[in-house]
């Protein structure tokens, strides 16, 4: 069977209806899948953003902070939610790490989410160091949550960042001396601080502390990474006695403490005195017999008196002792002493003077003592008997040769 084909000429003579429908074709394929990916596009359109809005949202503008020992620092920060919903706050931080998160004057766990702000306090232990992380988790009630990590790296050494310091710690002087240190306050903190001063020592001492540039300050303010100069004044009372005491200067301000002890040296001088216990600076006796004067040495001064010996320097031939012949004697006490005296047997009656001197390494006291020298008793009661024997001898003579 024979297949009849058509020339170019009989295909260009077919009817226009023909020729068109075989051109739409084309056409209407292109618009239906033009059509199914501006559908999809749409769908996707609409379905994204709902997608993405959804869930917890915690942020800070702060995340990674530089802090102080012993400080307090606070971090501003937001949390959201879409949809709004309550959020519950949880912190976790170092063993030892004290936080706390606040929110309209409260003390809060959890907020409603819609834009909301909390602030987050962070306590510093005293002895951190090094790079500490702490993390705040939101959790939504529909199950969704988010993490802020923070990262919180400690500079600064010692407890409470402050320090006093001072070149001279230790002082020597007398009673009679004042002993002024000159201390230095380091505010190694990142926060200006107004700090208290007090100074204390001991009992019967007047300790005082102030900031160099005013005398009757008690507070000073130090900025931060800055330093200060207080002086600390000590005034003994003239009857302390020689040895170390100690004063403390202690400073307190911004939740931090610090104190250093001073040392003031009193080397102490002994004074040494002679005197009587009535004060009285006379004595009597007869020639030959021994009185007993009472003395009193004195020690006014600050520092001990070893092995004081006593002296004398009496008239030729008079005897003088000590009981004891040595004393010692404490800062602001006193000791008695017993001195002899024994006049010449050929003394005659009348007024003599005896120096008394108590000496101790160069040191010495004298008092003079005014001696009465009186009339033996047994001269008075040999003039007795002889004024007996002359009258019975006169008696006598007058009975026996009156009669002639």
């Amino acid at each position: 069977m024979s297949r009849s084909r058509l020339s170019p000429q009989a295909r260009g003579s077919l009817p226009p209806a023909a020729s068109a429908n075989t051109a739409v074709r084309p056409v209407r394929k292109s618009l239906a899948i033009l059509a199914t990916l501006t559908m999809a596009m749409g769908f996707n359109l609409v379905a994204a953003p709902t997608a993405h809005a959804a869930g917890i949202d915690i942020s800070t503008p702060y995340p990674s902070l530089a802090v102080q020992p012993g400080e307090t620092v606070s971090l501003e920060l937001k949390v959201d939610s879409d949809p709004a919903q309550q959020v519950d706050l949880d912190v976790d931080a170092p063993k030892g790490w004290d936080t706390t998160l606040r929110g309209g004057g409260f003390v809060v766990n959890s907020v409603h989410a819609d834009n909301a702000k909390v602030t987050l306090d962070v306590a510093v232990p005293d002895d951190a160091k090094g790079t500490h992380k702490v993390t705040v988790t939101a959790r939504g009630a529909d199950g969704s949550r988010d993490r802020l990590p923070l990262s919180l790296a400690v500079r600064g050494g010692g407890k409470g960042a402050i320090d006093l310091e001072t070149e001279f710690a230790e002082l020597s002087g007398s009673p009679t001396d004042t002993f002024s240190y000159s201390v230095t306050l380091r505010n190694d903190t990142a926060r200006e601080t107004r700090f208290a001063l007090s100074a204390a020592g001991p009992s019967g001492w007047e300790v005082s502390a102030h900031p160099s540039t005013e005398q009757r300050a008690t507070t000073v303010t130090v900025g931060p990474g800055a330093t200060s100069t207080i002086e600390v004044s000590a005034d003994p009372p003239d009857t302390a006695t020689a040895g170390d005491y100690p004063i403390r200067l202690a400073v307190n301000g911004g939740g931090q403490e610090k104190a250093i002890d001073l040392v003031a040296k009193i080397t102490g001088a002994a004074q040494l005195e002679l005197a009587t216990p009535d004060e009285r600076l006379n004595a009597s006796g007869s020639t030959g017999d021994e009185t007993r004067v009472s003395l009193v040495v004195n020690n006014k001064g600050s520092a001990p008196l070893n092995n004081v010996t006593l002296t004398s320097s009496p008239p030729s031939g008079w005897k003088v002792t000590f009981e004891p012949e040595t004393v010692n004697v404490a800062p602001q006490k006193s000791a008695r002493v017993t001195a002899v005296i024994t006049p010449a047997d050929d003394a005659v009656t009348g007024d003599y003077m005896v120096t008394l001197t108590a000496e101790q390494d160069g040191q010495q006291s004298s008092t003079d003592i005014r001696f009465t020298v009186e009339t033996s008793r047994w001269w008075g009661l040999a003039g007795i008997l002889l004024i007996v024997a002359v009258g019975v001898g006169l008696w006598y003579v007058f009975r026996v040769y009156g009669r002639r």
